[in-house]
């Protein structure tokens, strides 16, 4: 290489050199910083008012066996034949993500039922291969006054059956049975998926003591009868409120799961508590193998739990709790009795932790912490925000990672969540709903789906919903 003279040969030989180096050295492979998208890829609006479209939303397992997951959505006040009965809609996953219009929908027959107030993934009840559903209708009135009922339907080379393939009544008395729904995993390690389902306001000794009862699978799908039934043991307790599986916590090859009993009064009035069941081969888990209790006045905790999530890789399931009476959420990994991870909204009174979720959604393999907080007020009242904390191999993120709020008054953006692999790129979708997302002047409901969050971005986005009209 020959050295620079004076100008103007220096800037030519500048040039030269330049040119020089870009040949002679080696290529470098320099990683590419990737954003997350500041619109979600895909969202679904009510076309009715008044339809709470997106009060629960959950990913439904591969209801068809496409290889691709599915969304189910729920809209307890719509109107599909009868008035005010409540639809739920499924929308099937495809290499294109989801279609702008449901595949599958089913509309309950009674008004005022709330068929759809809860929807979940089964797991595969009838091990058929193909993933199962629940929903849940508690205001149902059978033989007895809001009883409610809680539905199954069945997976197929064709999606989810045209009518239910198995249903359940409360059999009390403003039972409510259908508040909460979910899968338990496969509590007696038998091969058949079994789920687990609560009514908030059941009443056995007790005044809206609340209760949950466990269904096994099988062959023919899940059973008539539950082999296990619990009762929440305290006037008003709730027990029930809320209902997940919570994976293997003890490392005993049987599934456990968890409830919520939010209004149970301990040190302090309705402080709240989680009972974890362990499973074992007679899927009667008996006894909680562990209590965690509140401690605060209000505190609510267990008004929402999910489990299923390794946060730090270590081959241990984590869970998280939301107590929205505090707007607080903490972690606890296996069996512990302490969390290993608290979060706290900065602003008072905004329902943080009424919906949590843990699903690896920035495609790490570790689980990350997503948390909802419907009433939170910033450019509008109650626009409502959600919350995604990233896990690692030293634990969950002190701050939020990514954020996402509402953008429209009374949105209550986040008042449900959940994820789900639409495109097959095995990288979770982020699923919110907003039962209030107004269109106009009309209360619609509107549910969100975003892209995998990457993992390797480390600063704090804020995304607004609302981007364009459909």
């Amino acid at each position: 290489m020959q050295k620079c003279g004076r100008f103007p040969q220096f800037v030519l030989c500048l040039l030269a050199t330049f040119c020089w180096l870009l040949v002679a050295q080696p290529a470098q492979s320099v990683p590419l910083p990737t954003e997350p998208t500041n619109v979600p890829t895909w969202f679904y609006e009510s076309d009715q008012a008044a339809a709470s479209l997106g009060y629960s939303v959950s990913g439904a397992g591969d209801v068809n066996g496409d290889g691709y997951e599915d969304v189910l959505v729920g809209a307890p006040k719509y109107n599909s034949g009868t008035y005010k009965a409540g639809t739920v809609f499924a929308f099937y996953g495809s290499a294109g993500g989801l279609t702008p219009w449901p595949n599958w929908s089913f509309g309950g027959d009674q008004t005022g039922g709330d068929f759809g107030f809860s929807v979940a993934a089964a797991g595969d009840v009838n091990h058929d291969g193909y993933a199962d559903i629940l929903i849940g209708a508690p205001r149902y009135n059978g033989d007895q006054s809001r009883e409610g009922r809680v539905y199954g339907f069945y997976g197929s080379a064709t999606g989810l059956s045209a009518s239910p393939d198995w249903q359940i009544e409360g059999d009390l008395v403003d039972a409510y049975l259908g508040w909460s729904v979910a899968p338990a995993g496969d509590v007696n390690n038998d091969s058949y998926d079994d789920v687990i389902v609560g009514a908030k306001w059941a009443a056995d000794t007790f005044t809206n003591e609340g209760m949950v009862q466990l269904y096994l699978g099988g062959a023919a799908g899940l059973s008539s009868a539950p082999v296990w039934t619990r009762f929440g043991g305290q006037p008003g307790a709730s027990l029930g409120t809320a209902v997940s599986a919570a994976g293997d916590l003890n490392q005993d090859n049987y599934d456990d799961f968890l409830v919520g009993v939010p209004l149970h009064n301990g040190s302090q009035e309705d402080a709240g508590q989680v009972l974890i069941f362990c499973g074992n081969s007679s899927g009667q888990p008996g006894e909680p193998c562990q209590t965690i209790n509140g401690s605060k006045l209000d505190e609510r905790l267990g008004e929402a739990v999910s489990g299923i999530g390794d946060i730090t890789g270590d081959g241990t399931a984590e869970f998280i709790i939301g107590a929205p009476g505090q707007d607080a959420a903490t972690v606890y990994s296996g069996l512990n009795s302490s969390p290993i991870w608290t979060a706290v909204s900065g602003q008072e009174n905004t329902q943080f932790g009424t919906a949590v979720h843990l699903s690896d959604i920035n495609g790490d393999s570790y689980a990350d912490a997503i948390i909802g907080a419907f009433t939170y007020s910033a450019d509008q009242a109650t626009e409502g925000k959600i919350f995604v904390y990233y896990g690692g191999i030293t634990g969950l993120d002190a701050t939020p990672s990514w954020i996402a709020e509402g953008n429209k008054a009374e949105a209550e953006f986040g008042f449900a969540l959940g994820t789900s692999d639409v495109d097959g790129d095995a990288q979770a979708e982020l699923l919110v709903g907003s039962p209030n997302y107004r269109k106009e002047t009309e209360l619609r409901g509107r549910a969100f789906l975003f892209e995998g969050i990457p993992g390797s971005d480390p600063t704090h986005h804020l995304f607004l919903p609302l981007i364009t009209n459909q």
